[in-house]
């Protein structure tokens, strides 16, 4: 426990001195676009084989770990149709310039009208 508290810790310190220089961190929101709705989990990309439900989501619980406030927008689709998520994340306790930077990256690239797809089309 103290080694993981120790290496969270550093990581946090990292976040924290990226933070100096950048307002925001913008990273995908999930390492893939949308997966079918029956598949419980994303089991391997690119012939990497995950071992459980959460090891794909790395880059989401990562800036949970380093108490960052994050959200994530709409910001297009593959050419397959499957919805691309944008991770905006700020300092910590940053809330508020994550929240203006996302209603910033949505005006300016005009993401409003964005409507989301609905995973079960009527039969």
């Amino acid at each position: 426990m103290v080694r993981a508290e120790n290496q969270r810790a550093e990581l946090y310190r990292r976040a924290v001195a990226f933070f100096e220089t950048y307002d925001l961190l913008l990273c995908p929101a999930t390492i893939t676009a949308a997966f079918p709705i029956g598949q419980r989990y994303l089991a391997e990309i690119d012939g990497h084989r995950f071992a459980n439900y959460v090891e794909w989501l790395a880059i989401v619980y990562a800036i949970t770990l380093v108490a960052c406030p994050a959200l994530s927008i709409p910001c297009g689709f593959t050419r397959e149709g499957l919805p691309i998520g944008l991770q905006v994340v700020a300092r910590p306790r940053g809330d508020a310039a994550a929240l203006a930077g996302a209603r910033f990256i949505e005006q300016t690239l005009a993401l409003g009208p964005i409507t989301p797809i609905d995973p079960r089309p009527a039969a």
